[in-house]
């Protein structure tokens, strides 16, 4: 191939597509631990354990394989890989869009009769579609997917997956590629051109990928509905559709057997989340069973959710590529009519059904749904483009600006290269306690994740015992506690024991406690309450020869409050359970390093609301002991974190009447 045409083949495009995603992911990576898991499942893939629910298997494989790749520290190197399999995932959806423009056959995707197929196929017709139907030239579609391909690449949820490990980027990538091997495999239904082996070969393939895409994330299960209407609809529901579904199992479990992986690990000394090591807990582990209590949990949240969505769609494209999705619906409506109702299914039913799971970090559960935007997009744009076609090909190469658009919007919102955030909150953290501590915290999404990475994988202040109070409702985190500190947990050997037995009953039938019926279930609901109570108090009581802590959200917790007779002394970012209440003379200040953002997403803003409640608290407390120059220090620190912060002017208002009283 000569060099001027490599530079206008599909190939060129497709690797431009990879690259271009790629350079901007890399100069948006974030350098280290961000947010919510990612402590957790980069210990999980550098130490070969098991991760939360579902598991992640093959994640965690890869994950182990990007690790030992000699580049900075291993987390960087795994959030490099969320940026390649996110890249892969762009240039896989340029190759779907060129075969919808160029292969995809008119009489199979928009209902055509049986006589209509037959007679095509006796004539040995060329089949039509759009680059033929519309004189399309290659160059102009190339640019129309480029365009299109780099829109998604751009869009803030697929970005954002991007920049740090999250099982995501590897979710997106299969959604992708499972879209584009089951239309290919629909294309060749009923294709003179194509033989009978190569046919099967795409049916085989896309039962594999979704075996292993069940093992990644079980939103796969979003292809649902669509998938199957598509499939009846091109195959009709006959003898040989449901003969191909039964041997299409095989290749299905297969790829489902990379679960296997779980039980295999699941003696994993570091963490193994669900210990499932039998089949009780395995199925528990894959089915997700411990996050059903946030599902179908309310129309009232179904409704927040889907507001949510309604207002965040134009914002992820950046509203015009948006408008496009619409002229690209009426374009397939009126051209494709199967692939119309295809897409709607895929669209609607991932958005109905993720409305109902109430949780905060909600976007990514739309990723189905913006993927399949970004081909109605694409037809928008071929809707334009047809619409002049003597300037095609300059309106092809136009369309490559519309990618500017999200690219612009989105920079600084998922921009992760100065995210040194949870990095410092967790060292900072550290820094508050003194050698040999416990900390209780349920700051999973800030610093509990991380603190997994930096003691089990870092060896950085193993000597801390950290304790995440909400998994402690969890048995397997019983076990976790036993194996990772025995003297914490021999110590209060008898509550744990009679806590866990409790909780077991808890997960094996769970619905009595969160639907109680009868005196007896709210009994039980009372039991587990009270063990729960006895085990906090406990650990506390039994360890009183090391510093006990928490963090300020569990003060929080009214209903849950232990150590009752214990004063709370704020140190750092933690509070001190003691039984004297007295400043210690030999306390030092913790020295923390960190930075100012006025970001006000939710996890930005709550760590900075941590450091300035934590200079605002300690400022307090020193002050009921007359140390009014330390109250002051700590007091303008607070107001180098929240300029003009109220809490922290009336304090200060406080403090100087405070020295006005001393000095008269």
């Amino acid at each position: 191939m000569k060099i001027d045409q490599f530079f206008k083949s599909k190939v060129f495009f497709a690797i431009l597509s990879f690259i271009v995603s790629f350079i901007v992911y890399v100069l948006t990576l974030a350098p280290t631990v961000s947010f919510i898991d990612s402590g957790e499942l980069a210990t999980v893939c550098i130490k070969l354990g098991v991760a939360h629910p579902t598991g992640y298997p093959l994640f965690t494989i890869l994950g182990n394989l990007f690790s030992k790749i000699p580049i900075g520290e291993e987390l960087y190197r795994l959030n490099l890989m969320s940026a390649v399999l996110s890249s892969l995932g762009v240039l896989i959806f340029f190759n779907l869009v060129v075969f919808l423009f160029k292969d995809l056959n008119f009489n199979i995707f928009n209902k055509a009769s049986k006589t209509e197929i037959k007679s095509s196929k006796r004539q040995k017709e060329k089949v039509k579609n759009i680059s033929a139907a519309f004189k399309l030239d290659s160059l102009s579609i190339y640019f129309i997917a480029l365009s299109s391909s780099l829109i998604l690449a751009f869009s803030l949820t697929y970005w954002s997956s991007a920049n740090s490990i999250e099982v995501y980027s590897l979710h997106s990538l299969f959604l992708i590629s499972l879209i584009y091997i089951f239309l290919k495999a629909c294309n060749s239904i009923n294709s003179w051109e194509v033989s009978f082996l190569r046919r099967e070969k795409y049916w085989l393939a896309f039962a594999f990928v979704l075996g292993l895409s069940f093992t990644n994330h079980l939103t796969t299960l979003f292809l649902g509905i669509g998938t199957i209407y598509l499939y009846f609809g091109v195959n009709g529901f006959n003898k040989n559709s449901l003969q191909r579904i039964s041997y299409m199992i095989i290749p299905f479990i297969i790829g489902l057997s990379v679960y296997m992986y779980l039980p295999l690990r699941a003696d994993n000394p570091i963490l193994s989340w669900g210990n499932p090591y039998n089949f009780e807990n395995f199925y528990r582990h894959i089915s997700g069973k411990q996050f059903s209590v946030w599902m179908f949990s309310s129309t009232e949240n179904a409704e927040k959710q889907f507001s949510y969505f309604i207002a965040n769609f134009p914002k992820e494209f950046y509203y015009i590529p948006s408008i496009l999705a619409i002229f690209g619906l009426v374009k397939i409506f009126k051209k494709y009519k199967r692939l119309f109702n295809y897409t709607i299914l895929l669209f609607i039913f991932t958005v109905l059904y993720a409305i109902n799971y109430d949780i905060y970090d909600i976007d990514s559960y739309f990723l189905l749904a913006y993927i399949v935007s970004v081909t109605w997009i694409a037809f928008g744009v071929l809707f334009v483009v047809e619409k002049f076609k003597k300037s095609a090909l300059n309106l092809s190469i136009a369309s490559i600006l519309l990618c500017i658009l999200p690219l612009s919007a989105n920079y600084e919102l998922t921009d992760e290269s100065d995210n040194y955030f949870v990095r410092d909150f967790t060292y900072n953290v550290f820094k508050s306690a003194p050698e040999n501590s416990i900390i209780m915290s349920s700051e999973w999404d800030f610093w509990v994740s991380a603190s997994l990475y930096y003691q089990f994988v870092k060896d950085i202040r193993k000597d801390i015992v950290v304790i995440d109070k909400e998994l402690l409702r969890k048995s397997w985190y019983l076990d976790f506690v036993k194996i990772h500190y025995s003297d914490i947990y021999e110590r209060s050997k008898n509550e744990f024991e009679i806590y866990k037995s409790d909780l077991i009953n808890f997960e094996r039938e769970t619905s009595r406690y969160t639907n109680p019926v009868s005196d007896a279930d709210k009994q039980l609901i009372l039991k587990i309450q009270g063990s729960f109570h006895n085990l906090l108090n406990s650990i506390l009581e039994n360890n009183q020869d090391r510093n006990f802590y928490t963090t300020f959200e569990i003060e929080q917790a009214s209903q849950e409050k232990f150590g009752n007779d214990y004063v709370r002394i704020p140190e750092g970012l933690l509070i001190k359970y003691s039984k004297e209440n007295r400043i210690d003379d030999n306390y030092m200040e913790p020295e923390f390093e960190f930075q100012v953002t006025k970001k006000d997403s939710y996890h930005h803003t709550f760590i900075m609301n941590a450091y300035y409640n934590s200079f605002l608290s300690r400022a307090n407390y020193v002050m009921n002991f007359s140390k009014y120059d330390d109250a002051e220090r700590l007091i303008n620190q607070a107001l180098k974190v929240k300029p003009q912060g109220p809490e922290a002017l009336r304090l200060l208002n406080k403090l100087n009447q405070l020295r006005t009283l001393q000095n008269q």
